[in-house]
């Protein structure tokens, strides 16, 4: 079965980051990659205490810019989808 999208969180970015094998083959083969803006602000507070801010902030840019990434926004509907899928529901 064929990975159609991934939402994308923190670990198996700086993973990718990283390079590790895994990780690499699945960004690559995904046609759709989300990321939530709550994993979005994680990765820029690393960033800003971290020492390559500038270059970790051009490095996602680029990564966001792909078109097969996308940027999830958290709404009501979301919140809904989620407890569903907290409680079990299809």
């Amino acid at each position: 079965m064929a990975v159609r999208a991934i939402l994308l969180d923190t670990n198996a970015y700086a993973a990718f980051k990283r390079g590790s094998p895994e990780a690499i083959e699945i960004i690559r083969r995904v046609p759709l990659i989300a990321v939530s803006p709550i994993v979005l602000g994680e990765l820029l507070a690393g960033f800003a205490i971290g020492s390559r801010e500038t270059a970790n902030r051009q490095e996602l840019d680029q990564f966001l810019a792909s078109d097969r990434v996308t940027l999830f926004l958290v709404d009501h509907e979301t919140a809904k989808h989620y407890a569903s899928a907290y409680r079990g529901e299809s």
